[in-house]
């Protein structure tokens, strides 16, 4: 049986060749997407960075941003309880109108970024989890560092694959914020052009990336999740 994932933030950053953003027509996406209130965005900033759209925090750690840099769209939400759907929906809707509305035909490559929470059914505390069953010769050596281990983690990276183009990095942590919980993240890279009118795969590669982190990353954990003893 594997775990039932809590996904607490996504990502995805559109590249573009770089260029001098023109704040005007960023302006107008902001109104545009301003009038559809499950899309749209309450600040508008300029700062030194680039050009940010924005809504105001309703809880601790949240975000909800999509920020054009001289190189990137980067959209994001953060513990808003967004679903992947939520999220493809917003993504390739804000990504297709900024194209048009700024005038830039193509992006030259697409990333993303899913992070989850799963909870050990075995264990209570996740730093015993990974200890023992992903990383067992830390629980061996026991204090081979001379002082207690506080957090810990592994990084998988997976290439391109025969027809799978895409390339994933996993990682898998403890969390700081609840010992019992892991803290998984996979970032995927699409290094291939997209033109405006195929935005929506954006949507699709998305759901890959989430796919790989709640099907066989959370498998191959749980198939680690037994009985202690």
């Amino acid at each position: 049986m594997t775990y039932d994932p809590r996904t607490i933030a996504f990502a995805a950053e559109i590249l573009y060749p770089p260029q001098q953003l023109r704040a005007d027509l960023v302006q107008n996406v902001h109104n545009t997407l301003y009038q559809r209130p499950q899309l749209g965005y309450q600040n508008f900033q300029v700062a030194p960075d680039g050009i940010h759209l924005s809504n105001i925090a309703q809880a601790p750690g949240q975000v909800s941003m999509a920020s054009f840099m001289h190189d990137r769209l980067v959209i994001r939400e953060e513990m808003r309880g967004s679903t992947v759907e939520d999220f493809a929906t917003r993504a390739v809707n804000v990504a297709t109108l900024a194209f048009q509305t700024c005038n830039i035909p193509t992006s030259i490559a697409q990333q993303f970024v899913v992070r989850s929470l799963v909870t050990p059914r075995h264990f209570k505390d996740g730093r015993e989890f990974l200890a023992q069953r992903l990383i067992p010769p830390v629980s061996q050596t026991g204090n081979a560092f001379g002082r207690p281990m506080q957090s810990l983690g592994v990084r998988f990276v997976f290439p391109s694959h025969e027809e799978q183009q895409q390339t994933f990095q996993v990682r898998i942590e403890t969390w700081p914020q609840d010992q019992r919980s892991i803290w998984l993240e996979n970032s995927s890279i699409y290094a291939s052009p997209l033109a405006i009118a195929d935005m929506p795969r954006v949507a699709d590669q998305l759901a890959a990336t989430y796919s790989h982190l709640t099907g066989p990353v959370c498998s191959f954990l749980a198939n680690l999740d037994t009985q202690q003893g």
